[in-house]
């Protein structure tokens, strides 16, 4: 299977983790690739050219994150990350919805404050960043709650590794532990694991967008 996906040095992408705990990495083959700048490289399996695109031994095309996560849980029946029914099912999809809101959310501040000074909408920036932080304090109120390994929980691990990812790089200014005890300690248990070791270390890779000097 190729996956199409853009790497950045040091970050965790969720399709790793959950492709780790099914034990199928070994079965993909990466596509580094930059979308902004690499249409070809996407278009011909998904017409959007975003990533992560997962495309099958028979041609077959899959992308959405949340499809290729599920694609994959259904490759082996443990662990099952998704569960199948029932109220624990729309649980897990919340959380996962969740995750990724707080990494696009993330995404979309950083696209703001790389406009031109001039250009840079305050009240939006301060909009996305109030958001950001009722979602992590929902996280810091129901984390004590969460068992076992969940596609879910999986989502808001990743989401708090890229928040991590911006404030070494300067482009979140505050840290998401501060006074969030309870989901600090969760997130340190979380990912304790080898699937959340980085695999992209290797990868030589420059920013998906220019971005303002910051030192």
């Amino acid at each position: 299977m190729k996956l199409y996906y853009t790497p950045l040095k040091g970050l965790i992408h969720k399709v790793q983790v959950v492709a780790i705990e099914k034990g199928v990495y070994d079965d993909l083959e990466p596509r580094p690739c930059i979308p902004y700048e690499q249409w070809d490289k996407l278009a011909a399996a998904n017409p959007l050219s975003k990533v992560p695109t997962l495309v099958l031994d028979d041609g077959t095309p899959i992308y959405g994150g949340h499809v290729i996560y599920e694609y994959l849980d259904s490759l082996k029946p443990e662990p099952r990350l998704f569960p199948t029914e029932g109220a624990a099912r729309w649980v897990e999809l919340t959380r996962l919805t969740l995750g990724d809101q707080l990494f696009d959310l993330s995404s979309q501040r950083q696209f703001e404050i790389d406009r031109p000074e001039d250009h840079i909408r305050n009240e939006y920036r301060d909009r996305i960043e109030a958001a950001i932080k009722r979602g992590l304090d929902r996280v810091n109120a129901d984390c004590a709650g969460y068992e076992g390994l969940t596609v879910g929980q999986i989502s808001i691990a990743c989401a708090l590794k890229y928040h991590d990812w911006q404030h070494e790089k300067g482009i979140l200014p505050w840290d998401w532990r501060e006074k969030r005890p309870a989901m600090q300690a969760w997130f340190d248990r979380f990912t304790d694991r080898p699937s959340f070791v980085p695999r992209d270390d290797e990868i030589e890779t420059r920013p998906i967008l220019p971005t303002k000097d910051r030192s």
